[in-house]
């Protein structure tokens, strides 16, 4: 697999990004962005210590930050669609209801989206139903928030995960033991993608025999009015994508496959961050890309963006403000 290095000019920020607690954003792990207007993109980012996700606009290689959206609050909502999940296997027991461990965003208009974990938490192994929430925002053409009830919840997702051949197993299931040894291989999403009528959850974990995996799921029946739970079980795409390697992010390429962004499944030091191109569906072909360079030592590649044919943003973990490198697909 080849090498990607970052392509010049480097972006830079006109002011800093929102953590937690008004401290600098330093876990952004998703962007995504709605196609160019006027010289300018829209788009969100996640930080995953946050309740919600964060505005910005691109103009160039400018990055603006713009306004918060909050999507779980401080408590479950009752109007948060389908009803929690029944199933608690975290050894960590009931966790409080706080962050939402965005870590994906997607869009496909008029909605961006973005996903909880949907796991343990990583280290004290506790269930925090806020972690378990997807939530869509609907914009108008500007990107603006399209009134005051833009933002849904929903639980489904996680019925969808509980539901799905190979991987229900590890749903609700510890990620990883202290010492770093990988044998528990608990469920969890850190990277969405949506097409329109298709919600792909790529999981970081389990990995297995060098496969990880992707949930597809309806978005229709993830959104439908009212708290029945998701009956249908999901569509489950495996990738062979190396041993250890686990999905850190989706996005829809402009040919309609899914633009695959792997790295460590858990915490091994010894997987690549890289990039992979996969046909939205069972049996489909992977398509290695290259393997991304360039970023802050320590930098976890998190979330992807395409900007056009050719060219991705790519922002990391683990550093101020996601450290945001454009490649250029070969």
């Amino acid at each position: 697999m080849r090498d990607l290095v970052p392509v010049d000019p480097p972006y830079t920020m006109t002011s800093g990004l929102n953590g937690k607690n008004g401290k600098p954003a330093k876990d952004i792990s998703g962007i995504a962005c709605m196609p160019q207007k006027d010289g300018k993109r829209r788009c969100l980012v996640v930080n995953d210590e946050n309740t919600g996700a964060q505005f910005i606009t691109i103009e160039g290689h400018t990055i603006t930050p713009g306004a918060d959206i909050d999507l779980v609050g401080g408590g479950p909502s009752p109007n948060t669609l389908g009803t929690p999940p029944s199933k608690n296997g975290c050894s960590g027991g009931e966790g409080k209801f706080d962050d939402l461990d965005g870590e994906g965003v997607a869009y496909a208009a008029p909605y961006f989206y973005v996903v909880g974990s949907h796991g343990c938490s990583r280290g004290k192994a506790k269930f925090k139903l806020s972690t378990f929430v997807l939530a869509r925002i609907r914009v108008d053409a500007n990107g603006e928030p399209a009134g005051p009830d833009a933002v849904e919840t929903t639980y489904r997702l996680g019925d969808a995960l509980g539901l799905a051949e190979t991987v229900s197993a590890y749903y609700t299931q510890d990620l990883q033991t202290d010492d770093g040894d990988a044998t528990p291989n608990g469920l969890n999403i850190e990277g969405v993608a949506v097409d329109g009528t298709r919600l792909f959850a790529g999981l970081r974990a389990p990995s297995h025999d060098g496969k990880t995996f992707v949930v597809e799921a309806d978005v229709g029946a993830l959104f439908a009015q009212g708290h029945e739970p998701l009956k249908a079980a999901p569509q489950v795409i495996p990738l062979s994508v190396g041993r250890g390697a686990g999905i850190r992010d989706l996005a829809i390429l402009p040919d309609g496959r899914l633009l695959v962004l792997t790295g460590p499944a858990q915490g091994q030091t010894d997987v690549p961050y890289s990039l992979f191109a996969a046909g939205a569906s069972v049996n489909a072909k992977l398509e290695p890309i290259g393997r991304l360079t360039g970023a802050e030592k320590g930098a976890k590649a998190e979330g992807v963006a395409v900007l056009g044919d050719k060219r991705i943003l790519v922002m990391f973990d683990s550093i101020k403000d996601g450290g945001p490198l454009e490649y250029t697909l070969p």
